[in-house]
């Protein structure tokens, strides 16, 4: 079975929470993991389930919906960390990425290409 190739430590150390998990008794990969993160008037709410490769990503602004995402079998998902800080890719496919980096602030960037 094919799992994303992000993996708990990192999640961990990018979001900065433990996640609230599906089931306590089974293991990380097969799992469904909620992170949820308040960063000022952001919240910030991503689902993963690393063995199907599904990701929900959703972010507000003062109780408002300001963006949602959700991926099913996505391509992969990675971390990313340098001097800058750290980003989470999220490789929708072949042509399709997301970006997300909390720190210093809130940034999400999606980028699509042709076939």
């Amino acid at each position: 079975m094919s799992y994303v190739s992000v993996d708990e430590l990192e999640l961990l150390s990018f979001f900065e929470v433990e996640p609230s998990r599906a089931d306590l008794d089974t293991p990380w990969p097969y799992n469904e993991l909620t992170y949820q993160v308040s960063l000022g008037q952001y919240a910030i709410s991503c689902t993963i389930c690393p063995s199907y490769r599904d990701l929900s990503l959703s972010a507000t602004y003062e109780g408002k919906l300001i963006y949602s995402f959700t991926g099913r079998s996505i391509k992969d998902v990675r971390h990313h960390k340098d001097a800058d800080g750290e980003t989470m890719e999220i490789v929708v496919s072949d042509r399709d990425t997301i970006w997300l980096r909390l720190r210093p602030n809130l940034v999400i960037t999606q980028g699509a290409g042709e076939a």
